[in-house]
């Protein structure tokens, strides 16, 4: 290039478009705009590409790409190096230049994924991601020196009408650079939008196709292409006849999972993007004010988010880690969703709180954002669980006390309903000091008292359990202890514990610890130690009786020497009739037990027991002359007693013979009691009265070791035993049989 080599003599400070050189070629003078494609050196610009992970990551892939972008980055040096004139003509006129620029934003990394694993990889990546800034910022740069500068008109058409700067563009630098350089890309976009107005319509043009992206993606969740019928949505949800299908779409059969996947980054990178522009560029509240969007937000997060998940479970696999991936995906989205209408009330507030403008024109904008939120349930609730909406009314009370409190009361009945809940006494209060919402109306509260505060009677074990089911109802995923240390380190406020782990900004000390860490209790023991620095190490340590960590150890379960038992043996506590004398009480009144032995005695003389007889008087204490019977009327009562005992008998064995009688009659077989009553009769009769057993016969046939001999008794047995071996095991059933039939056991 030395042939087009030339020294910039600008002794005027032209702008640089209207600003000529003198070129010397071959001898040869002329006059060259210092816009011109003459200055664009021939120079090939490669395009970035994504680095090689997962699947991609083969071997020498990385290699490959580290070669490729030191490429890249060379040409991002040497584009930067150049002069005012040069750089801003090869930015014109070099065919590759904006494409080799925009490739980065399009393949770079957003916030939410993970840095590369290759440290190489990773530190390549940073440079050009810091040098693409860089250049990006020297395109809003009009002045460099005073001889080295453009007019901001000539630049405000120039990038307009050039696509230099477009919508998509400033939203992919927002993705890529708004969380870790914020100030730069909020200054960034200030420049852009205020050099051309231009962009205002663009961007309101851009946000009306996001959201028919958001009803493009309830669409796919709630219906497939096939059928076309409209989706059972409904009425207050209004565009879908707009969405047509693409000509080139091939018909589905239900929706796969790399669709679902590219369905829910897309909401996640649109979600995100939009979120980081309104932090970066507060103004853009009036492009969403204009184009409706919290709306489309809410009938997103209503009908579009639950599909997702129940579209995951069914055709996703849980167990893999692509799964896990995509759902957290989703839970991105959902607070990036929450965020966004917290940015817009945070931009109006901002407004109210600073005094700029109209206060009372912010805070009509800010009810009416509340409004339009509360077109559907999902989204409001969830904000307000995050950010309690009664704090904010209040707020906005005390800096403007002539807020429209019908709107504010309605916006708080609209959420405890949505809440299915009570309104608590201290929103009661927010809304108003002297009035109530009740059932939509607004009534009295004089007569309401408040209860009684509990909150120190509360223990700490279960405010904090209160504390992180708060928590967990946006982080289900998160552990219990986890989220206790959160709560620990931001003093149990869980508004800024939701708050950073929504917006990934936890203190340094928490993003090392495992997210699903479980609740760990104290070990006394470790306590022990750390208070005295005595170390203990015993199987017993921490029991209930180590007096060295318990101060309340039970005295009555520890006993000193040998502890006897209440009872000696078993004989003893049976005879223990003690339990059974102390429910005496009890059972006397069902009259199951009575003191009275004379009740139960044999001796019993209950003659005289019938009702109408006088018993005669007890004269055995009589001091006169005894009774005595004279000897006539003692030989007439022998013979009358006598006579009374045989009539008896001959009484007892006619009863006896027609029992007799009706057994062998009646019975089917002889009373089995009789037949052994019998038997031990019989047995008795032969033993007489002075029976002896004879001695037990010898009954051995095993004898002595074969080789040996054997004795005469033990081969007499052997004998016996062989004769007689059919009267035993089983051998004579029809003796047996025949037993039983002439017994009456069994019918013959």
């Amino acid at each position: 290039m030395s042939n087009k080599s030339t020294e910039i003599f600008n002794p005027q400070n032209l702008p640089v478009e209207k600003l000529t050189l003198s070129v010397s070629n071959v001898g040869v003078v002329q006059d060259i705009n210092a816009l011109d494609s003459y200055w664009v050196e021939n120079r090939q610009l490669t395009l970035y590409e994504r680095p090689p992970s997962g699947s991609d990551l083969v071997l020498g892939a990385v290699d490959a790409w580290i070669t490729k972008m030191e490429i890249y980055l060379k040409n991002l040096k040497w584009l930067l190096g150049l002069e005012h004139h040069r750089f801003w003509s090869t930015v014109l006129y070099h065919p590759n230049c904006m494409d080799s620029l925009i490739s980065f934003l399009q393949e770079a990394s957003p916030p939410y994924m993970p840095p590369h694993e290759n440290k190489n990889v990773q530190k390549l990546y940073e440079e050009i991601r810091r040098l693409i800034l860089i250049i990006f910022s020297r395109l809003i740069t009009n002045k460099e020196s005073k001889s080295r500068w453009m007019s901001k008109e000539y630049m405000a058409t120039m990038i307009y009408d050039r696509f230099i700067f477009t919508v998509p563009v400033l939203w992919d630098i927002c993705l890529t650079y708004g969380v870790d350089n914020s100030q730069h890309v909020s200054k960034l976009l200030d420049t852009v939008f205020k050099l051309q107005p231009q962009y205002e319509k663009d961007s309101a043009a851009a946000v009306t196709f996001v959201k028919e992206a958001f009803k493009f993606i309830i669409l796919q969740v709630n219906k497939d292409f096939d059928n076309e019928e409209p989706p059972n949505l409904p009425e207050t949800f209004k565009g879908f006849s707009e969405i047509k299908k693409p000509s080139n779409n091939k018909s589905q059969d239900c929706l796969t999972f790399d669709v679902l996947r590219d369905l829910i980054i897309h909401l996640l990178d649109t979600a995100m993007t939009l979120r980081i522009f309104l932090e970066n560029y507060p103004k853009g509240v009036q492009i969403f004010k204009q184009t409706n969007f919290i709306l489309s937000a809410v009938q997103l997060y209503e009908y579009g988010i639950p599909k997702l998940y129940e579209k995951l479970e069914e055709i996703g696999d849980k167990s893999s880690i692509v799964y896990t991936e995509v759902e957290e995906y989703i839970d991105l989205a959902r607070a990036e969703l929450i965020d966004i209408l917290r940015e817009i009330l945070a931009i109006y507030k901002n407004a109210i709180f600073s005094g700029e403008g109209s206060i009372a024109s912010h805070v009509e904008d800010f009810l009416a954002v509340m409004m339009d939120a509360l077109a559907e349930k999902l989204l409001i609730r969830d904000y307000h669980l995050c950010y309690p909406i009664n704090e904010d009314l209040e707020m906005l009370r005390q800096a403007y006390p002539d807020i429209d409190t019908v709107k504010t009361d309605f916006i708080l009945q609209a959420i405890y309903s949505n809440l299915e809940e009570p309104i608590p006494e201290d929103a009661l209060a927010t809304a108003n000091n002297t009035e109530a919402l009740a059932n939509g109306h607004i009534g009295s509260t004089d007569n309401i008292e408040p209860g009684p505060s509990t909150d120190n009677e509360i223990p700490d074990n279960i405010k904090e359990e209160s504390l992180i089911s708060e928590v967990k109802d946006i982080f289900p995923h998160l552990g219990d202890g986890f989220i206790l240390k959160c709560l620990q380190h931001y003093g149990f406020n869980t508004e800024r514990v939701i708050n950073s782990l929504l917006e990934g900004t936890l203190a340094e000390s928490l993003k090392g610890i495992d997210q699903s860490l479980p609740i760990i209790p104290e070990d006394p023991v470790d306590k022990k130690f750390l208070e005295t620095g005595i170390q203990r190490l015993n199987v017993f340590d921490g029991d209930q009786f180590d007096i060295m960590t318990r101060d309340d150890v039970d005295l009555s379960k520890i006993h000193v020497g040998k502890k006897r038992g209440k009872y000696k043996n078993l004989k003893e506590m049976l005879d223990d009739k003690t339990e059974v004398k102390s429910r005496i009480d009890i059972y006397s009144k069902y009259n199951l037990v009575c003191e009275d032995e004379a009740m139960y005695s044999d001796e019993y003389d209950d003659t005289y027991d019938s009702d109408g007889v006088v018993p005669a008087a007890d004269t055995a204490d009589d001091p006169r002359r005894p009774f005595v019977t004279p000897r006539v009327l003692a030989s007439t009562r022998l013979e009358s007693e006598e006579s009374e005992e045989e009539e008896e008998t001959k009484q007892n064995e006619v009863e006896k013979t027609n029992a007799n009688a009706n057994r062998n009659r009646m019975d089917f077989c002889a009373n089995p009691e009789e037949i052994r009553a019998r038997r031990e009769a019989n047995f008795h009769a032969r033993r007489g009265k002075g029976f002896r057993p004879p001695p037990p016969r010898n009954t051995d046939v095993t004898g002595k070791p074969k080789g040996q001999g054997q004795d005469k008794e033990v081969l007499l047995n052997r004998d016996k035993k062989e004769k007689h071996k059919s009267s035993r095991a089983n051998h004579n059933r029809r003796q047996g049989a025949q037993w039983k039939r002439s017994q009456g056991m069994m019918p013959s």
